[in-house]
């Protein structure tokens, strides 16, 4: 038996996630599209040969669906998470779950008082090669963790207006650090800005263990799409990312070594896409739990509100979750 989904929003990832419900998820299938926008919804519709409609009350009281995928703008996110709760289905909604720690909980509360399965779409967490990165840090075989490194990189800005780079971007970093690494308690950023956009950022932290984070992202890196990682522990380092290339290809030439990099996020994490999508129909089918459920997308908004902050006030900024004081990352002057 396979959970039937309904897509609701249809901008870039909306229809990158009706695409692989269309045949690519085993145990879930595509059952109805929805955009706000007539012409949208029904050419998606028509391409996968589901039903479509303009009208998230419609998707939500079909009693052939079993759950939604919320790929809306950010800004709808919680009101849609807490309308899905209400009418009884279950949710896998896209990064990140609001902009704000306070309203994203009621969304959270709400899907657990109604008993509905909330998953976060945080697709590093269904890579392959991230999971074996997770399997190398919980096995014991790099030792005590001493330092986490991410890089997350873009060849070019987005052709549509500009999110927050912090909650739109450094917000997988900054899940994937805690994800490795455990709980943060310290967070500092500091931004590059160009006209009116922050275009990078260095966001360096301090988890509760005291071992160390790095994390760069970059909107106009200009080579192509890289989402790399590097776990330095006691006893060895595990890295993940540097030989993911297109067509797995290395070119040796005239004294120099080339490769043809990933174009973007959709080219990169095409499989973790389908594996999320797989994961959340067996959710929905109660044959499992989330892997990234609401607690953990919380965790990682509160995160980036802090690097957000503190690149604001050109300071750190501690995480309260009862750590115990740790001394400044900036040495003393």
């Amino acid at each position: 038996m396979r959970a039937r989904l309904a897509v609701i929003g249809l901008g870039r990832m909306g229809r990158l996630h009706a695409f692989n419900l269309a045949g690519r998820v085993a145990s879930a299938e595509l059952a109805l599209v929805v955009d706000a926008v007539e012409p949208l919804a029904r050419n998606v519709g028509e391409l996968h040969g589901v039903e479509w409609s303009t009208s998230v009350e419609e998707a939500l009281g079909d009693a052939g669906v079993d759950g939604v995928v919320i790929a809306a703008p950010t800004g709808l996110h919680c009101q849609l998470v807490e309308r899905a709760a209400r009418s009884g289905k279950h949710v896998l909604c896209e990064k990140p779950l609001g902009f704000e720690v306070e309203t994203a909980s009621v969304a959270v509360a709400a899907a657990a008082a109604a008993g509905v399965e909330l998953q976060v779409g945080y697709q590093r967490r269904f890579d392959h090669d991230w999971m074996a990165l997770k399997d190398s840090v919980d096995g014991g075989e790099l030792g005590s963790l001493n330092l986490l490194r991410c890089s997350h990189r873009d060849a070019r800005p987005p052709a549509a207006a500009l999110g927050d780079l912090f909650y739109d971007v450094a917000v997988h970093d900054l899940d994937a650090a805690r994800w490795l690494g455990g709980e943060v308690a310290e967070v500092f950023a500091v931004p590059r800005v160009s006209g009116d956009a922050v275009v990078a950022a260095a966001i360096a932290l301090r988890f509760e263990s005291g071992a160390l984070g790095a994390i760069d992202v970059s909107r106009d890196a200009g080579y192509g799409f890289e989402c790399s990682a590097e776990v330095v522990g006691s006893m060895a380092t595990a890295r993940t990312g540097y030989a993911h290339r297109r067509g797995e290809v290395e070119l040796l030439q005239d004294g120099r070594a080339s490769a043809w990099v990933s174009a973007d996020h959709a080219e990169r994490h095409a499989a973790a896409y389908v594996a999320e999508l797989e994961h959340f129909g067996e959710v929905v089918m109660g044959r499992r739990a989330p892997r990234c459920g609401g607690e953990d997308a919380l965790a990682a908004l509160e995160l980036a509100g802090m690097a957000k902050r503190s690149a604001e006030v050109g300071a750190p900024l501690g995480a309260n979750r009862g750590a115990q004081a740790l001394p400044p990352l900036r040495a003393s002057r």
